[in-house]
């Protein structure tokens, strides 16, 4: 078994949980086709190359590899009960023992209301323009024409954030 993480890949390590008393979600979840993490209130998957069995690594030996120039990547090979990962320097990690929970009974099902894309830098704007005290942000969506209204739960903030198009990658049926 043999797959590669880029650092793009290895960003995921930002949605687990930083409580290691919750091992399970302290770790990245390999499978086949995906890297997700969870933290009890995010979670994030991102689709990658691999086909292996199920794998599940500490956020903390995750995040310490830095890529292989050669391969803009950290690649992971299977060394029995360990993960051998060859990036700048060779690590060896053990495999986290544990169940990650079937995250895709989470997702909701049905046709959303509506749909909207948001930038993602537009989004990191408003993040900046908040004390580090003003940690929840409420969202109002209008409609997927109109911005979307931001506030503080106190109040003392609030904004819109523009829409942007976006192909969504539906296919009409035509009648």
């Amino acid at each position: 078994m043999e797959f590669k993480l880029d650092k793009t890949d290895r960003l995921i390590i930002n949605a687990a949980a930083k409580d290691a008393d919750s091992q399970v979600l302290h770790c990245v979840h390999i499978s086949k086709g995906r890297i997700e993490a969870a933290n009890g209130f995010v979670l994030v998957e991102r689709k990658i190359d691999y086909d292996g069995d199920d794998l599940l690594l500490d956020m903390c030996d995750i995040a310490k590899h830095k890529d292989s120039k050669a391969l803009n990547a950290v690649v992971y090979t299977s060394d029995g009960d360990n993960i051998k990962a060859i990036g700048e320097s060779i690590n060896i990690i053990s495999k986290v023992e544990g169940t990650f929970p079937n995250t895709e009974q989470l997702y909701p099902v049905g046709e959303p209301v509506f749909k909207i894309a948001l930038s993602k830098d537009r989004l990191m704007e408003v993040l900046k323009c908040l004390d580090k005290y003003e940690e929840k942000v409420k969202l109002y969506f209008y409609s997927k024409e109109l911005p979307v209204k931001f506030e503080t739960v106190s109040g003392d903030v609030k904004g819109l954030i523009m829409p942007m198009s976006a192909d969504w990658g539906e296919i009409k049926e035509e009648a």
